[in-house]
């Protein structure tokens, strides 16, 4: 056959086509194997990093609500709004390039951290705190919402004069009756008056307690506070500061050591866990957010675990190895009640976001 006979061949042309279309057949073939073989490794690839980026994408979100409702509420220029857009810039500098797949994936893991040690590192001084209870929601309990400087830090005097925690129970009208006040005597009569109403205001705490590990002592801790509704004051505060030690026991010493990263810790009991948090805690100076809402629980728990023979506030240690008319009272009743039932919520907390701050109001 000749060259003319064969449309469009020229000097060579024919020989070079016949022999490079079944090349390149073959080479396609081979391409679209590997590249539908590549194209599901790749898929499966991008769902993994697609659950991985989640939690980032979710602090992002909460981190921009935040800073949104921090800004409605005090204005962009003040301390609280740019720690949390620090935060929330801190967020996205760590997870875009990671979203954006151009960068090493171990990026992801540490988010969390710098962003805690932003917030944690961002102080709250008096003339903030005005301002922070408007937006109490995100760092204070609900029963606090509304009290203005000067009453939070009462409080937190209140708990440890009187060796009580008052963080998500009793309702904020019997918080605002007790500041009032002047003696501890008062304080406590207050609360055995209006005992239904704060028993009331703890079982309804309570219910928010649903982590697995804690269920059991909500069980107990709404044992003590039906004992008291009953009129059986002693056998109500040996619940209570039963759960109270079972809480510290198991989870509370890890939390505090969590909560307060800073402090030197050099004596492992209840006692001296809690006494080194309080002690740094420098008469209640510059506290972090973050602080101010893990010293309200554990404000009143020192004496609560304090030594000693005598006592004029509730504790534990004499209750569990004192037994005696004088160890149990019924004002320690409710103080020891209110203090476990605080543990227990923040323990909550702790346990459900272990690697989160937010606000559980």
């Amino acid at each position: 056959m000749n060259d003319e006979d064969t449309p469009g061949a020229e000097d060579g042309e024919e020989d070079f086509d016949q022999e490079a279309e079944p090349r390149q057949s073959g080479g396609a073939n081979i391409g679209l194997s590997g590249l539908m073989k590549s194209v599901r490794e790749t898929s499966a690839w991008l769902n993994s990093i697609d659950q991985m980026l989640e939690p980032a994408r979710r602090q992002i979100r909460m981190m921009e609500s935040t800073r949104r409702t921090i800004e409605s509420v005090m204005g962009p220029g003040n301390a609280v709004y740019q720690a949390v857009l620090d935060a929330q810039r801190q967020s996205r500098a760590i997870s875009a390039p990671v979203l954006a797949l151009q960068s090493d994936l171990s990026d992801i893991y540490d988010w969390h951290a710098r962003i805690n040690d932003v917030v944690r590192s961002v102080s709250l001084p008096r003339t903030l705190l005005d301002q922070l209870a408007k937006t109490a929601a995100l760092f204070l309990p609900a029963n606090l919402s509304g009290l203005d400087t000067e009453d939070l830090y009462t409080i937190l005097d209140l708990g440890e004069d009187d060796g009580l925690s008052l963080a998500w129970a009793p309702r904020t009208e019997i918080v605002k009756a007790l500041l009032p006040l002047g003696t501890r005597e008062e304080r406590y009569a207050l609360l055995a008056e209006r005992r239904d109403d704060v028993l009331d205001d703890v079982d309804t705490s309570l219910q928010i307690v649903t982590h697995p590990e804690l269920t059991d002592m909500v069980t107990i801790l709404s044992a003590a506070t039906r004992t008291a509704r009953a009129g059986f004051s002693e056998g109500a505060q040996a619940l209570a500061g039963n759960v109270l030690d079972t809480a510290m026991k198991r989870h509370g010493n890890a939390w505090i050591r969590r909560s307060f990263p800073q402090v030197t810790y050099t004596k492992g009991s209840h006692h001296g866990t809690i006494g080194s948090a309080l002690d740094d805690a420098d008469d209640w100076g510059d506290l972090t957010l973050l602080q101010f809402k893990h010293f309200l629980v554990l404000a009143g728990m020192r004496s609560a675990f304090g030594p000693g023979a005598t006592q004029d506030t509730f504790n534990r240690h004499l209750g569990a190895h004192e037994a005696s008319p004088d160890t149990y009272r019924p004002e320690f009743v409710l103080p020891a009640i209110l203090l476990a039932q605080a543990l227990l919520r923040a323990l909550n907390q702790d346990l459900e976001h272990p690697n989160d701050e937010e606000a559980d109001a």
